[in-house]
């Protein structure tokens, strides 16, 4: 199954992505806001110059006499009319206003008059109308709006001494489109300036961020398996870089501890292997240098004591290694755990040099017979170790739980070693010989056997200054008192 190939942005850091993103980020708000700006711009400039249009127009009927009301755009109203002896001339002259432009139309749609005089050609084609017909070029779409930008214009239908024309007033657009291309212009080129200026700052910003990521990344790869006691420098600002350095330094901890603990366990297992191996080849090589043969018979009890060491030995290194590797697997099943305990005392009774005393109530769980035998094996195999005179089993239920304990007359442990005596390799009786005492792993394999059932096995003592170990584990459905 091929990789999915990863686009160019995907392959830059974190920097050149923060800076990237920023900059688009930038552009994006500055066109979104330009559009909306000039929109509001546009919409602003055509609705003042709609507002004076309106308000030239409405100047322009009054002086000349006809009573004016705002109309509606496309509406029609009573039709107006104007008598005058004035020329046309003379009438615009009436009707001109500053900073606007005033036309008059003839029924044919030619333009007749205009003032200021020179707008004739300002290329305004207002929609010829009715006399009482209104056009407004901001609100009407219907009728034609030629130019409509640059003007913004109101037209009203009438007649002059019975003649129909149509009024118009313009205000021009022009200075108003100055402003919003001039805005336009400061958009267009301050937009990317802005985008610049933005990731500059941003990559600035994320380079001074990620200095610490750095520094962290620095020291982790110098950091070897021969200075695994070297952590990186946590910094004081108590933000995701100091978590993060704080992180490293926790699995520093504990690469370290494992590096410690792998090379523990090589070095006692080396060692503990060793003693027996020594053992057979000094005993095989005595034996074989014997022409007569006859020393065989007596080498054989060593050679089968140490044979069955180094057996129990690899046993215990093979179990520890699959819990390293993926947890214990259980075989869990309905279990009789008295009838457990009674075999393990049945199987090491006959050989024990001392007094055993059993205690067993009926208790069934869940769980692997075959690993709790080891884990009872065990313990009774430190007990018969450590035992002076008598060694005690008993097996009980307290509320949810079956709780086993060993006890014997040996000397107890000291508080500060109940924990250690689970550790690997762990002996506290120095003076107990190798040959004579176990390989130190029987108790550490119990707790992850326990462990795996969801139990616990701890050391202690009975009360009275006797050793204990206590085994708790869940009790299976309906498991009490069978």
């Amino acid at each position: 199954m091929t990789a999915r190939r990863r686009s160019p942005f995907e392959r830059w850091g974190v920097r050149r992505r923060s800076t990237a993103a920023a900059g688009l980020l930038i552009l994006l708000v500055v066109a979104v806001a330009g559009a909306v700006l000039l929109e509001l711009l546009h919409r602003t400039a055509v609705g003042a110059a709609h507002d004076q249009a309106v308000a030239r127009q409405a100047e322009i009927l009054q002086d000349l006499g006809v009573p004016w009301q705002p109309r509606t755009a496309g509406g029609t109203a009573r039709e107006t009319a104007v008598y005058t002896t004035s020329g046309l001339g003379e009438l615009m002259q009436r009707m001109a206003r500053p900073g606007v432009l005033v036309q008059l139309q003839d029924a044919d749609g030619r333009l007749v008059a205009a003032s200021p005089a020179s707008t004739l050609d300002a290329g305004l084609s207002p929609p010829t109308l009715e006399p009482g017909q209104s056009f407004d070029s901001a609100g009407d779409t219907a009728g034609p709006g030629p130019r409509a930008d640059d003007f913004v214009y109101v037209s009203h239908g009438m007649y002059i001494n019975d003649v129909p024309f149509t009024l118009t007033v313009a205000v021009p657009m022009a200075l108003q489109q100055t402003t919003i291309r001039t805005v336009s212009l400061f958009l267009v080129v301050g937009g990317p300036v802005l985008a610049l200026l933005g990731s500059a700052l941003m990559w600035f910003l994320v380079g001074r961020s990620l200095a610490p990521v750095r520094r962290i990344t620095g020291q982790v790869r110098r950091i070897g398996t021969a200075n695994l006691g070297e952590r990186v420098d946590v910094p004081p600002t108590g933000d995701e870089v100091a978590a993060l350095a704080g992180t490293m330094n926790g699995m520093l901890d504990r690469l370290e501890a494992s590096d410690r603990a792998q090379r523990r366990f090589v070095a006692d297992a080396s060692h503990e292997l060793r003693s027996p191996l020594a053992t057979l080849t000094t005993t095989i090589e005595v034996a074989a240098s014997d022409p007569s043969a006859t020393m065989w018979p007596e080498v054989a009890p060593v050679l089968r004591s140490q044979s069955r060491r180094m057996g129990r030995l690899v046993e215990d290194l093979l179990t520890l290694a699959k819990v390293d590797d993926a947890g214990l697997r259980l075989r869990v099943a309905d279990t009789d755990l008295d009838e457990v305990v009674r075999e393990e005392v049945a199987r090491m009774r006959p050989a024990s040099r001392h007094e055993v005393r059993v205690h067993v109530e009926p208790v069934r769980i869940r769980g692997d017979g075959s690993r709790l035998q080891q884990v009872l094996r065990n313990l009774l195999s430190n007990a018969e170790r450590h035992a002076e005179s008598w060694i005690a089993v008993s097996l009980r239920t307290e509320g949810q739980e079956a709780v086993v304990t060993v006890d014997n007359d040996g000397t107890g442990i000291a508080p500060q070693d109940r924990e250690r005596v689970f550790e690997r390799f762990v002996r506290l009786d120095d003076s107990r010989t190798r040959d004579t005492g176990g390989s130190g792993l029987g108790l550490a394999i119990s707790r992850e056997i326990a462990s795996a059932h969801g139990g616990t096995i701890t050391a202690g003592d009975d009360g009275k200054g006797h050793c204990r170990f206590e085994l708790r584990l869940p009790l299976g459905p309906g498991g009490a008192g069978i």
